[in-house]
């Protein structure tokens, strides 16, 4: 009778670990919810905030207040598309909806160009 107690309480202790664990990760994974646009071609070779040079082949983005570095999974909510970018630059500035300036390639993988801008879920993968 003793050691079926002792295994019971062993099971509650993964148990209860598991969930803390999976709280901590959920937790790690903040989700953001927005609208994004894309960077204007004539800010190309400008520097960025996080420094560097803007260039729209690169798979970057600009968050107000994410640490320079973090890397994000961008999905369009239109269509379903992911992209993973890393921010370089601060901004969008003015309209508070808008949460993400992406480049003109992450923008073209994610098929909003023609629209211009995209209404979008961001996950932080790692900061």
């Amino acid at each position: 009778m003793e050691v079926w107690r002792i295994r019971r309480a062993a099971i509650i202790v993964v148990l209860i670990l598991g969930l803390m664990a999976a709280s901590v990760a959920l937790a790690h994974h903040r989700v953001l919810r927005g609208k994004a646009y894309y960077y204007a071609n004539k800010y190309v070779g400008q520097t960025m905030a996080c420094g560097g040079t803007y260039r729209h082949r690169k798979m970057v983005a600009a968050h107000r207040r994410l640490p320079c570095g973090t890397r994000l999974r961008v999905k369009n909510l239109r269509n379903g598309r992911r992209v993973t970018v890393t921010v370089k630059d601060r901004g969008p500035y003015g309209d508070e909806d808008f949460i993400l300036d992406l480049s003109r390639r992450a923008a073209k993988k994610l098929r909003f160009i023609r629209a211009g801008t995209a209404r979008v879920r961001a996950v932080v993968l790692h900061n």
